[in-house]
């Protein structure tokens, strides 16, 4: 998982910086599901990504 969302910043430059902090973790507010699965609790940025999987990145919300 961690190598696709890597590449998605050779098609939109940039986009690394938001995800990933100065140590390449999953910044705190951005939240990655494989199909359903929450990836902080599956194998992380280790998780394997089956062909045919959707991968959605989620930015968190905070309000009041």
């Amino acid at each position: 998982m961690g190598e696709v969302l890597k590449a998605l910043d050779v098609s939109y430059p940039g986009f690394a910086g938001r995800l990933f902090d100065d140590a390449g973790k999953l910044r705190r507010f951005v939240n990655v599901f494989l199909a359903d699965e929450d990836v902080r609790f599956l194998q992380g940025l280790d998780t394997p990504v089956p062909e045919g999987r959707t991968l959605s990145i989620i930015p968190a919300v905070a309000g009041g």
